[in-house]
């Protein structure tokens, strides 16, 4: 009998992380695990990561817990995701990232959404962050969405039109990908490049199709985070990489749409100088430096590639 629900984990490099993930995953499993399935699509990886795979199918397949392991040599995280969508079994698909720490209730909570609203096609739940090294002195509360971090509330409701699930913890009926089509292989993070925007722009597409997004608060995870990513070249980078992506996405969009778009951030950026004037009035200087610089990377980063 085919798993209802597939929780897919793209991974690239991260051998170590996707290790205590893969553990996380493993011990908060429900009793009727039959339902779901976990598969590992390895994007391509030089480290242990495949030595991993087997170590944890080896601990928990005489369980039946059944992990999956997929190699897609195809470097990008779209494409990653993509196989992943070809090769689930299941009818529902989740997608985690390879770093985080899942909570009791994380798996419960997708099996019940989607037990419970068979005709849902997309849903995202609820991500914090957690901090493997000190947090430095100027990452605001404003900039912990580039960590990961999505919280909408503890109740269960449908997204604003001005908000999507993130990557890092959302799910999907498999069928949706037959209509809108699968993630967008030019955007997304390839490698070492912090390119973005494949969600938001397949979210986009579902939008399109009038359809529902929900928030699910129960569906809880942890974002690890270490010091790698909590510098201000990381940050600038990301930045960078995020107005590349917008660039890409808006690229054979009407004028309209791009004039809307600009308009977006430019209110975003705006809304940076009262923010940093409460942060400098606190006397937390750094954060407001870095809230101007962060919104500034992201407009450079669109235009300098034009």
């Amino acid at each position: 009998m085919p798993p209802t629900v597939t929780f897919i984990i793209c991974s690239y490099n991260r051998a170590q992380y996707l290790d205590d993930t893969l553990y996380s995953l493993t011990k908060n499993m429900p009793d009727d695990h039959e339902r779901l399935e976990i598969l590992v699509i390895d994007n391509n990886s030089s480290d242990q990561t495949p030595d991993i795979v087997r170590k944890h199918q080896k601990l928990n397949n005489k369980d039946g817990k059944p992990i999956r392991y997929i190699k897609e040599t195809q470097q990008g995280l779209s494409h990653a995701r993509n196989r992943g969508i070809k090769e689930a079994d299941a009818d529902h698909l989740v997608f985690l990232d390879d770093d985080i720490r899942a909570t009791e209730s994380l798996i419960s909570a997708w099996l019940s959404f989607f037990s419970e609203n068979p005709e849902a096609l997309a849903a995202g739940g609820k991500i914090h962050v957690q901090f493997d090294d000190p947090r430095p002195s100027w990452m605001s509360h404003f900039l912990l969405p580039l960590l990961g971090y999505h919280d909408l509330g503890n109740s269960i409701k449908k997204y604003p039109p001005n908000k999507y699930p993130f990557g890092g913890n959302m799910g999907f009926k498999k069928t949706v990908f037959d209509s809108i089509g699968h993630f967008n292989i030019n955007l997304g993070r390839k490698g070492n490049a912090l390119n973005a925007g494949e969600e938001k722009e397949l979210f986009r597409r579902l939008r399109e199709k009038s359809c529902d997004i929900y928030y699910l608060p129960d569906a809880l995870l942890f974002h690890r985070v270490n010091k790698e990513r909590l510098t201000k070249t990381y940050i600038k980078k990301q930045a960078l990489g995020l107005g590349l992506s917008m660039r890409l996405r808006l690229k054979k969009a009407t004028l309209p749409r791009k004039a809307k778009n600009w308009a977006s951030e430019a209110v975003k950026l705006m809304g940076s100088l009262p923010l940093g004037l409460v942060y400098l009035f606190g006397l937390q200087p750094a954060k407001a430096l870095m809230l101007f610089k962060f919104r500034w990377w992201i407009w450079k980063g669109y235009w300098q590639t034009q």
